[in-house]
């Protein structure tokens, strides 16, 4: 019985597809018929392990949009300056496709059609997941889509036939608008997904790490009050260590709701075991400014003629420095913006580089070492005296290289490379790159740098607690009188006194220097 609904709904979507557009939210019809998703499920087994999601901010070769359009040919015309456009459409509408497009000024020779109704134009909403999955292939990994529109649901197939990706799928149900991965195996969404679930939250955790390696995922009340309640109505992850959540006047109705968002956000860590680095965008008037689209070294945030806008982005650019962000109007809406309606389409064959950026020091240092995990899909082999780390400061006249090196330590596809120390405090600017015998060439970041506050001066040995370059009876005599209570360390000394590292300083550490300055 539900097999037969499914083929009359799905019939009346595809005539209607060519009459009216269908809302972000639900048409009382389709109210109706929410017991239909259940029955679109494509469960399959997961992925060979070991599995990683792939984030939005990774290198992609292509977006997915619809036609007829949700965006600007603009817009399309921007994107295909870089990638592939894939545009779903109907057979009936690809020459009305190609003309809009090719009439807008596209490049045509980077278009692309896959033919196939759809009920609605948020592909990110519907379109596929992606995963590099245990046999080093990227995977498309499917869920349920969150509306009873079985077009939308079946885009990902379509999309897995036409790239010949492996294609799998949970029978979790959600949309791309309430999720957002790091890359790393950090995952996020609103509660949202309990809610649309059968299933226990337990399963929904243990689905998430079995089928896209998800190992830590935050499910957060929805701050906003809106219908759709997805995570990109007010938050984004920038990249492995950043996050982009919208702020409000203390006035707004919402501003509690968002701060302890905020405040969340500020009680966890990243994937290395360290704080979040938070920006904040002002949204006054709702303003889907997180709204926004990564798309390699481009951020394209939807703008609305607001007086706000600039400032928008301006974070953006503070947040990503180097990376081009542009704005562009459109029919935005406070729970509907640009990232609502296009999706990415990873490099199959990408270079991964992963890497946590050096934290701003306090101390001097002998060097700067830059770890960073390289890694080809293509399996073609990395140059491996092409796989440098640029950096330079403002004092430099430009920036020198430094050839990586295989680490000392037994780690898989670990590679590392020395920043020398300055002789006086300074910012260091910085970025690896990597090109494999495919012929790609990856930088990380995409754009810009990473950028870090170095000490100058020589590093003070563990020990040499007054820092006069001997470790000597006069530092015993120090760390005791501070152990008694008898003489106060600043935090550098009470550093070098912690001689095992086990952040306190007591007697097994005046035992460590007695035995360091006798030889032992």
């Amino acid at each position: 019985m539900y097999q037969l609904l499914l083929i009359l709904f799905s019939a009346n979507l595809i005539f209607s597809d060519q009459t009216i557009e269908l809302p972000k939210g639900l048409t009382e019809e389709e109210l109706n018929n929410m017991h239909i998703i259940e029955s679109m499920g494509r469960d399959t087994e997961p992925p060979s392990t070991p599995i990683r999601n792939i984030a939005e901010f990774e290198r992609m070769n292509g977006v997915l949009i619809r036609y007829p359009f949700g965006i600007s040919t603009s817009i399309i015309r921007e994107m295909a300056e870089d990638v592939t456009v894939y545009c779903l459409v109907s057979s009936s509408s690809q020459n009305s496709a190609y003309n809009s497009m090719n009439g807008a000024g596209v490049d045509m020779n980077n278009v692309e059609f896959i033919v196939g109704s759809t009920d609605s134009y948020w592909t990110r909403d519907y379109g596929p997941w992606w995963v590099v999955d245990g046999n080093r292939d990227v995977s498309i990994v499917d869920f349920t889509y969150n509306r009873p529109r079985p077009n939308d649901n079946a885009a990902p197939t379509k999309v897995s036939n036409y790239l010949n990706t492996p294609y799998f799928a949970t029978d979790i149900v959600t949309a791309g608008g309430n999720y957002m991965t790091d890359g790393y195996g950090i995952s996020a969404s609103t509660t949202l997904i309990y809610e649309e679930n059968s299933m226990s939250d337990n399963q929904i955790h243990q689905d998430m790490l079995d089928y896209y390696g998800v190992h830590i995922y935050h499910t957060i009340e929805d701050p906003n009050d809106e219908y759709i309640d997805h995570i990109d109505c007010w938050g984004k992850f920038l990249s492995p260590q950043k996050v982009i959540i919208r702020s409000v006047a203390s006035s707004h109705a919402q501003y509690d709701e968002i701060e302890e968002v905020v405040d969340y956000f500020e009680n966890i860590t990243n994937s290395y075991g360290e704080p979040w680095e938070i920006f904040r965008v002002y949204t006054p008037s709702n303003q889907p400014y997180t709204n926004s689209l990564i798309l390699n070294d481009k951020i394209i945030v939807p703008i609305m003629n607001s007086s706000w806008d600039d400032d928008a982005l301006a974070v953006y650019e503070e947040a990503m420095p180097g990376y081009e962000v542009l704005g562009f109007t459109g029919s935005w809406v406070s729970t509907d913006g640009l990232h609502c309606r296009v999706k990415g389409i990873p490099d199959l064959n990408m270079l991964q580089i992963f890497h946590n950026p050096i934290d701003n020091q306090v101390d001097p240092q002998d060097n700067y070492p830059v770890y960073a995990t390289i890694d080809d899909l293509s399996e073609l082999g990395l140059i491996e005296e092409e796989l440098k780390v640029f950096w330079w400061t403002n004092e430099m006249s430009g920036a020198e290289e430094s050839i990586m090196q295989v680490c000392p330590q037994d780690i898989e596809d670990c590679y590392v490379a020395s920043i020398p120390a300055p002789t006086s405090d300074t910012e260091i600017k910085y970025y690896i790159q990597a090109i494999d015998l495919s012929g790609r060439v990856e930088n990380l970041p995409m754009a810009g740098y990473y950028a870090f506050d170095a000490i100058g001066g020589i590093p003070v040995q563990d020990g040499d607690i007054n820092m006069d370059d001997y470790v000597n009876v006069l530092d015993i005599v120090l760390t005791v009188n501070y152990v008694l209570g008898i003489q106060g360390l600043s935090p550098t000394q009470i550093q070098l006194a912690d001689m095992n590292d086990d952040g306190i300083v007591n007697i097994l550490d005046i035992v460590s220097l007695v035995n360091i300055i006798l030889g032992n």
